[in-house]
This record gives C-alpha cells, structure tokens and sequence, in this order.
C-alpha cells in the first residue's frame, strides 16, 4: 500500500468501479501528488498494452499450439523490450491485468491475494527471492480455476518478468 492506496483500490480506479467517494477522494490524490500520478499513468498504459496482448493471445486460443506458442513469445518479447524491469508489486499487477480477461476481476484478484500470501518468506512477500513461488502458486490457482492455458499464460508470462530487488 503506497499513500494509504492498496492495489485493490488501483485496480477498480482502473476498471471505473470504485466506490464512487473512494474514487473522487483517490482523483483529488492524484491530481496532488506527481508520483502517484505517474504511477497511474504508467498504470493505464499497460493495462492498455496487456488488454491488447491478452486479446492477442486469446484469438490465438483457437489456433494450433505452436502458433500459440510464437503469438506468446512475441508478445513476452513486446512487453520485455518496452520494460525489461518491474518492482514485485508491478509485476504482479500485470499479471493480475494479464490474466482479468480470462478469468474475470474478481477470480483474478482473489487468485493474487492468495498466491501471495502463499508465497510469504518470513512475512515477506514483496522482493525477487519470492517472484518465481508466486509464479508458481498463481499458475496453479488460475489452471485449477480458469483452466490449464491460463495457468501456462501465468506461467510463462512470470517466469519472463524481470523482477527488480527494491
């Protein structure tokens, strides 16, 4: 939680679903303080960017696997190449974001709460040691829920973040 905002809150701001009083007060933030902005502004812009990979990835759910395969490793390559480093708490952002389409807000939101409670080392879950335990409990919470290619889509999505030590 950064500025009393939690990344729930950030994402229904995103999404146009806060609260209408809990959107007007995080607005006036926004507008006041220069770093949240960009955060939410760099937010947007990949939520833009993901919407589209996601789309991209799923009109190719009906195409053979190995196309598949390539759509993704292009879109991974996009997504490195235009930020090869991401804090823990952005990398899982965009995971969540990745994975909304498939699964909806709300199983994607509840999968991330617990992959990272499950991934907690000493009441830590926020650093590179734990990114590749939240890969892995997150894959396996969305191929239970939302189905194996989600799984895999976290997967491999996780495994080619560049997760920043902080």
């Amino acid at each position: 939680m950064r500025h009393g905002i939690s990344e729930e809150q950030w994402i229904e701001y995103l999404e146009g679903g806060l609260v209408e009083l809990h959107a007007a007060r995080l607005g006036d933030h926004l507008s006041a303080c220069p770093e949240c902005a960009a955060t939410f502004a760099e937010l947007s812009l990949w939520r833009g960017k993901l919407a589209e990979e996601a789309a991209r990835v799923r009109a190719a759910f009906e195409t053979s696997p190995d196309q598949l395969e390539r759509l993704l490793a292009a879109s991974l390559e996009r997504i490195g190449r235009s930020h090869p480093s991401w804090t823990f708490r952005e990398a899982v952002m965009l995971l969540r974001l990745l994975v909304e389409p498939f699964c909806g807000t709300g199983t994607a939101g509840a999968a991330v709460q617990l992959a990272v409670q499950r991934s907690m080392v000493h009441g830590q879950s926020e650093n590179p040691a734990t990114w590749d335990l939240f890969v892995s409990n997150m894959s396996e919470m969305m191929s239970s829920v939302c189905g194996t290619e989600a799984g895999r889509l976290v997967n491999q999505v996780g495994v080619s973040l560049h997760v920043a030590q902080v």
